[in-house]
């Protein structure tokens, strides 16, 4: 992949940062030797023992490990050598520099619709998920009246429904609970493999609707207690940074908004903001989101038949 950035006027070059992650701010802070660990079309990744950086155009979304760039014309290559120190990071005669700005941070959470509302909306996501969620991932277990069409579907289907299970009481099945969270982590091909999406889309649900709901804040600190003593090894150094990050509380711009629009009743403005997450990373999300909406609209559900 081949990056552009403006012609050298002395055989080097220096990139101003324009905005960067909290998470990515911080690493930017403490000199350390990195290297090139993954290249896209819009981004690349460095890695420093088991820390990640992304650095990526404007078009990419912010992130809590992200730093925000304008860039044109720069070959880059897995393994190349970097440098980072204070507020800056060296790549050859390239050089990046971050002024130390407030770091980005997602908005607040909205106040989300009422229960009623909330099934309303899982089951219209349903619906439009069995038309619209790739073949691959998890996208498809959405629509929770289709048949699973292959392996893979209905073992996502079973963990996906053991792991319900266990967030309905976190604190009682603490083990059982890091059990479930295990069968999913690492479970698919990528860099990001969809099990590990898919626990990172239920965590960022649960902690959108954690202020307003005693079953949800409760799931979300179990959860987050089990993705964060997920050991190494068990998926890719970048998936388990992601996941550490997500467990501390961070998530990445459009997971921040899928899940701020549908708590919102806003299909449309959910389903927009997870294609922007890879090809189907952004559908493994939404099946990790609406694991644990079921959770709590069910349990909401029951208590209204009650009244």
């Amino acid at each position: 992949m081949t990056f552009h950035v403006r012609p050298p006027i002395d055989g080097a070059t220096t990139v101003p940062i324009r905005r960067a992650g909290c998470v990515a701010a911080e690493l930017c802070k403490t000199p350390a030797r990195a290297e090139v660990a993954a290249v896209f079309e819009r981004s690349f990744y460095l890695r420093s023992g088991d820390r990640f950086i992304c650095i990526g155009e404007p078009a990419i979304g912010n992130g809590p490990l992200t730093l925000i760039a304008d860039m044109a014309r720069l070959a880059l290559r897995p393994g190349q050598p970097a440098r980072v120190g204070e507020n800056c990071i060296a790549i050859d005669a390239m050089t990046f520099t971050y002024d130390g700005r407030r770091p980005w941070h997602p908005p607040p959470w909205p106040q989300p619709a009422t229960p009623r509302e909330l099934m309303r909306t899982r089951m219209e996501l349903a619906r439009r998920a069995a038309k619209e969620a790739p073949a691959e991932g998890f996208g498809r277990t959405i629509a929770t009246m289709a048949e699973p069409h292959d392996a893979f579907s209905r073992a996502a289907r079973r963990r996906l429904a053991r792991l319900e299970s266990c967030l309905a009481a976190p604190t009682a099945a603490a083990a059982s609970l890091s059990d479930a969270v295990c069968d999913l982590v690492g479970l698919g091909p990528g860099l990001t493999p969809s099990g590990d999406d898919v626990l990172i889309g239920a965590l960022a649900l649960l902690d959108a609707l954690a202020t307003t709901n005693e079953q949800a804040s409760g799931a979300c600190a179990g959860l987050a207690h089990a993705i964060a003593r997920v050991p190494p090894g068990r998926t890719s150094p970048l998936s388990h940074c992601f996941l550490r990050t997500s467990a501390a509380g961070h998530i990445g711009e459009h997971l921040h908004a899928a899940v701020s629009s549908l708590v919102t009743d806003d299909i449309d403005g959910a389903l927009a903001a997870a294609r922007r997450i890879g090809h189907s990373s952004g559908w493994d999300m939404l099946a990790g989101i609406v694991t644990a909406l079921d959770l709590v609209v069910r349990r909401d559900h029951a208590a209204l038949r009650g009244r």
